[in-house]
């Protein structure tokens, strides 16, 4: 019998040691200050380690050993009590951005969690540290190859401040829904928002030989009903997870400050899971408080049997709206 308890317990301890493996993170490139480059790195290496300790023990995470604000670990744990998840490299090298704030970033730390059915979900993160590399914002980056388009296509110094801006607010946006943060989407959207979401409409007609095309119908909802239907969305499911496989960033041809911004999304949770596209509004005249004025959802597929997509002039964009 104790023969078997011994074999049990080195069965089980390769599992335990990946769940609760230590990470080593490194800045390769992008700054000088070498104090600061390595204090940064080993910030972010005890973050990825505690990460990976709490993932395999299931309990909370301690940030007690790392450099970080009180929001940036209420926000972690937002995220952890709905979306836990692991880092399962032992070794991690990646270069270093400098934000529009005098700040840094790093992205692409690879990321997994784990779906309702078990199923695993790869990710990236992105940390923001400030001028001192205390960590003061964590979340689920979007693709590195969408980032670098979007900020590819910057016009101007204005226009690839603004751009980094919005992609912040953009990953932002999309953890809010893992977090299950009703108070960030409140601050986020202006009081007299306007949300639009559609729905596919089936057409049934009586002449077999006659063409009919499904149709969307479309409802509006004020600030206040879309965060209530929201709210009762997050207590329904225990697991949300929000994708963008695609972004678009389009600058107002005269209002500066203004941008509208289009992703293509994958939605799901418990329950439910869907496709679409999402519109928004972004209004960035007060780069301390951006406001959305227009946040719109339009399914991609027009039937059940994914073989109709949307119109492409039906998706909605920056002319689609009048800006008082």
């Amino acid at each position: 019998m104790m023969r078997k308890l011994y074999l049990f317990i080195l069965i089980l301890l390769p599992i335990s040691s990946v769940w609760g493996q230590t990470v080593k993170f490194v800045i390769g490139d992008g700054m000088n200050d070498g104090p600061l480059k390595e204090k940064m790195g080993s910030n972010i290496s005890l973050l990825l380690t505690e990460i990976n300790r709490a993932y395999g023990e299931r309990e909370p995470l301690d940030m007690s050993t790392v450099s970080i604000t009180d929001d940036a670990v209420n926000s972690m744990a937002m995220i952890w009590r709905n979306s836990p998840f692991r880092c399962d490299e032992t070794w991690v090298v990646d270069r270093v951005l400098r934000t529009s704030d005098g700040g840094f970033q790093v992205r692409r730390i690879p990321i997994e969690m784990k779906d309702d059915a078990g199923s695993t979900i790869f990710q990236e993160l992105v940390v923001d540290m400030d001028a001192a590399g205390t960590i003061f914002l964590v979340n689920l980056a979007i693709a590195a190859h969408l980032y670098r388009n979007i900020m590819s296509e910057g016009t101007d110094e204005t226009d690839l401040r603004y751009r980094q801006m919005i992609l912040d607010y953009v990953e932002q946006f999309r953890t809010s829904y893992n977090r299950k943060d009703i108070e960030f989407l409140e601050m986020i959207f202006s009081d007299d928002a306007l949300i639009i979401t559609g729905k596919v409409v089936k057409k049934n007609g009586r002449d077999r030989t006659a063409i009919l095309k499904n149709e969307i119908v479309y409802r509006k909802y004020n600030k206040a009903e879309y965060l209530a239907n929201l709210q009762r969305v997050f207590n329904q499911n225990a697991f949300i997870n929000v994708k963008f496989s695609d972004i678009r960033v389009t600058r107002h041809p005269t209002i500066d400050g203004y941008y509208g911004v289009l992703v293509k999304q994958g939605y799901e949770s418990s329950i439910y899971s869907d496709e679409g596209y999402v519109f928004m509004l972004w209004d960035f005249r007060d780069e301390s408080h951006p406001q959305i004025h227009v946040r719109t959802w339009q399914p991609y597929w027009m039937d059940d049997a994914h073989t109709q997509t949307i119109d492409e002039k039906e998706i909605y964009n920056i002319n689609s709206f009048r800006i008082k």
